[in-house]
């Protein structure tokens, strides 16, 4: 009886144990690296993140699938995310669909989330880990499997079921369920980790207006057509619900003022009431440039311009395409159009030249107020009348993709995107001063000078600090993309940008303190 009753308490103890939560026995360390799981110089996207499935009805695709082609994939090593604790580990977690595996990962913040790797199978080289065992960043935890319709690796990211392998597939969008998109996740973790980052906002979706940084440093933003405050430290403070929809925002007085399209401009005070508000009379489309002029595109197809009072129109100019783009140098403003071509229009609102283009550019202000057009056919100068001239006959060319600076002291650099991105450097008598290759950097490029290091920024999600006396990069991160970049660098030494669906600050001497 006494050796029954024994082995009854070990059998109870061993099912408490199997009931405990998995968080509750103990860590297997913080977070500190995450990369995706398989080598994607060889694995490509075949199936992405929440994309109907007519194979399962419809229902959405819960994570990624990932392929390394044909007679290439099956039995490739899966590496684990990031260190975390296994918390479930089957070769016949899906059936004939193969095995599953899934780690929990612990964050710096708190924050805890569970990576799935899915269509695995287990060999004898390459068993999977034990349940509850902890594993490093970059451990085989099994090989791709050779599941429907071909051997890929299904991987996921969520908050929910730490220890159920997932459906794979659901009828409701798995954003609302608790699954992430996995590739945005680890980039931006990525970066989220890196020593200079100090704090991040993440937006519903890309975000369309750039930011109101205030005096304080604090932003003011609009987002899914509401109105919010972070501090400068990165809090959210307030939020305000808008009943129009709003096409603008600018600074004005202490704070900011929303633009609505029914032409109606709406100030907001510091605490995020509504304050005074004016009708312009004119329905607007879309905010095109913000600064001593304020510039939308009108619901009827013109251009219209704001100055300083924000109250009545400064001028207008009837029959514009669809406006893509716009920049804004002392002497002349540029728009670009959806059937590719170019606006040079005078600060008082006259058109002064219409110019065809292969393919959109970059600009810049130079030192003498002319705009810097950098194009498919070089480098050009548009000056106050809407001449253009040719700015160097030895620039590589620009457009889609590029970048250009006219720094202090004559000097000019130029990013040139394409096959093979190269960031080039030109002293005062226009002499090449070096050449860097940056084979990553993608999207549309912003340069600037702060604090002695050369900041380049890309809609790829990449930032550098450069150093501007040869090239080198002195450090570097990169978020998950977007079309829009917006950056600032304030009083406090913070590094604020706005890519794609974030807002995030780097402190800048940390971050560029390799450039001396």
């Amino acid at each position: 009886m006494r050796v029954f009753l024994q082995r009854l308490l070990i059998g109870l103890w061993a099912a408490l144990l199997a009931a405990t939560p998995v968080r509750a026995r103990g860590q297997c360390g913080t977070v500190t690296d995450i990369s995706l799981p398989v080598d994607v110089a060889q694995f490509t996207l075949a199936q992405d993140y929440g994309v109907p499935s007519p194979r399962h009805q419809g229902r959405y695709h819960t994570g990624e699938d990932y392929y390394g082609g044909r007679n290439a994939s099956y039995l490739q090593p899966v590496r684990a995310a990031a260190d975390g604790r296994v918390t479930y580990s089957a070769p016949w977690g899906w059936g004939r669909d193969g095995g599953v595996v899934i780690i929990e990962h612990t964050f710096p913040d708190g924050s805890i989330a569970y990576s799935q790797y899915g269509h695995m199978e287990e060999i004898p080289e390459r068993p999977f880990p034990a349940r509850y065992a902890c594993v490093k960043a970059g451990d085989i935890i099994g090989s791709v499997g050779n599941a429907r319709p071909a051997p890929h690796l299904h991987f996921e990211i969520r908050t929910n079921q730490p220890d159920i392998p997932g459906p794979g597939y659901t009828w409701d969008f798995p954003d609302a369920l608790g699954w992430k998109r996995p590739t945005p996740f680890v980039v931006n973790w990525n970066a989220w980790l890196h020593p200079a980052h100090r704090w991040h906002v993440e937006l519903d979706d890309e975000w369309l207006l750039p930011p109101v940084e205030l005096a304080d440093h604090s932003l003011v933003y609009l987002e899914a057509n509401r109105l919010r405050r972070i501090t400068p430290d990165g809090r959210v403070l307030w939020r305000a619900s808008l009943d129009k929809i709003a096409v603008g925002l600018f600074a004005y007085g202490d704070a900011a003022a929303v633009v609505y399209d029914d032409g109606v401009m709406q100030a907001f005070g510091m605490d995020g009431a509504p304050g005074q508000g004016w009708a312009t009379g004119l329905p607007l489309a879309a905010q095109l440039l913000t600064g001593e002029l304020l510039v939308f595109r009108s619901a009827d197809g013109a251009l219209v311009a704001f100055g300083d009072d924000r109250t009545a129109a400064a001028w207008r100019l009837d029959g514009v395409p669809l406006v893509t783009g716009a920049f804004a140098a002392p002497n002349v403003l540029a728009f670009l159009t959806d059937d590719r071509r170019m606006l040079s229009v005078s600060p008082a609102g006259r058109l002064l030249d219409t110019a065809a283009l292969a393919e959109p550019g970059s600009f810049a202000a130079a030192p003498d107020g002319a705009l810097l057009a950098y194009t498919v056919g070089g480098l050009w100068r548009v000056d106050g009348a809407g001449i253009w001239a040719l700015e160097r006959e030895d620039a590589p060319p620009g457009g889609v993709g590029s970048g250009v600076l006219a720094a202090e002291g004559g000097l000019l650099y130029l990013f040139s995107g394409g096959e093979t991105p190269t960031l080039r450097a030109y002293d005062r008598s226009g002499q090449s001063r070096w050449q860097a290759d940056l084979p990553h950097v993608s999207g549309a490029v912003k340069l600037e000078m702060l604090n002695e290091a050369l900041l380049l920024v890309s809609g790829g999600g990449d930032v550098l600090a450069l150093n501007p006396a040869n090239g080198a990069i002195c450090n570097a991160l990169r978020v998950y993309s977007g079309a829009n970049v917006w950056h600032s660098l304030g009083a406090d030494g913070m590094l604020r940008a706005a890519i794609g669906a974030q807002i995030l600050a780097l402190d800048w001497a940390a971050f560029a303190g390799a450039c001396g």
